[in-house]
C-alpha cells in the first residue's frame, strides 16, 4: 500500500499484552479499514538485541517458548472480523499446522492477543508486493520465474494437507528474490490428502497466473500492503524450498 493511503490511528491502543510481556508501540497505522489490520512500530529498548542474543546463545529454545520477547521492531495486528469467529480459529490452526514454513511461505505467527477489544493475531510484516499490484508493471520475460515461485509456495502448504481456497491476487506477495508469501489463511481447508498433481492448489497456479496476466494494465493500488503478514530480517535468501 502506498503510504498516502495509510491512516494514522490515534484512537486505538498503543499497547497490548502478549504472553508475559506488555508490549508498547510508538505508532499504529490502520492498513486496511475493511479488515482492521494494523501495523505497529514497537518501542524497543536499545539493550534488547543484546539480551536476546545472549539468551539465544545460552538456550535457543527460549525464542519458541517466549516469542513475545523476540518481536521485531514492527508487527502486524490482524483483528477478528465481526461474525468471523470460525474463520479466526481456522487461521490460528493453519499457522500452527504450517509452523515449519512460517517466515518462508507464510508470515511468522507470534501469538494471540486482545487488541482494541477484539481477538487478534500478532504477525510479522511482509516486505513484498501483491500480485494484484505487481501485474501493473510486469514483464512477460519474468512469467516463468513467477509461476515457478507461486507453484513452490502452493506446493509447500499442500505438503501439510492444506487447501488454499481464497485465491485472490491480493493474497500472494512477491519478494525481492521472487519468493512468494501467502497471507490470509482464514478460509483454508485441512486434511487434504491428494497428490500435488491432483490437488486443487495445483489447478490454482494456472488460474492465478491467468488472472495475473489478464490484469496487466494500470489500476489503483489495492489496500493490501502487508500483512502479514515477513520483515526483511525474517526473509531467507533464495526461493523457499518445499
Amino acid at each position: 500500500m502506498d503510504s498516502n493511503d495509510e491512516e494514522t490511528v490515534d484512537t486505538v491502543p498503543l499497547v497490548f499484552r502478549l504472553g508475559s510481556r506488555l508490549v508498547t508501540a510508538k505508532r499504529a497505522d490502520l492498513l486496511d479499514p475493511r479488515r482492521t489490520i494494523y501495523r505497529l512500530e514497537l518501542n524497543q529498548s536499545p539493550f534488547l538485541p543484546l539480551v536476546q542474543s545472549s539468551i539465544m546463545f545460552l538456550c535457543p529454545l527460549v525464542k519458541s517458548l517466549l516469542p513475545e520477547w523476540f518481536l521485531p521492531a514492527t508487527v502486524i495486528l490482524k483483528t477478528q472480523k465481526d461474525g468471523w469467529e470460525d474463520e479466526f480459529q481456522t487461521e490460528k490452526r493453519a499457522y500452527d499446522i504450517l509452523k515449519p514454513i512460517q517466515g518462508t511461505t507464510i508470515p511468522h505467527f507470534f501469538g494471540e492477543t486482545v487488541y482494541n477489544g477484539s481477538p487478534t493475531l500478532v504477525l510479522s510484516v511482509i516486505d513484498g508486493t501483491t500480485l494484484f499490484d505487481l501485474a501493473r508493471g510486469f514483464s512477460e520475460d519474468e512469467y516463468d520465474a513467477l509461476r515457478q515461485s507461486l507453484e513452490i509456495a502452493l506446493r509447500a502448504i499442500t505438503s501439510y494437507g492444506v487447501d488454499y481456497t481464497d485465491e485472490k491476487l491480493d493474497n500472494f506477495l512477491a519478494l525481492d528474490d521472487w519468493g512468494i508469501m501467502i497471507v490470509d489463511l482464514e478460509q483454508v481447508v485441512f486434511d487434504t490428502t491428494k497428490a500435488w498433481e491432483e490437488s486443487n492448489n495445483c489447478a490454482r497456479v494456472d488460474r492465478l497466473m491467468q488472472e495475473f496476466m489478464g490484469g496487466r494494465k494500470p489500476r489503483q493500488p489495492s489496500f493490501r500492503d502487508c500483512c502479514c503478514p515477513v520483515s526483511t530480517q525474517d526473509r531467507l535468501p533464495g526461493t523457499p524450498s518445499t
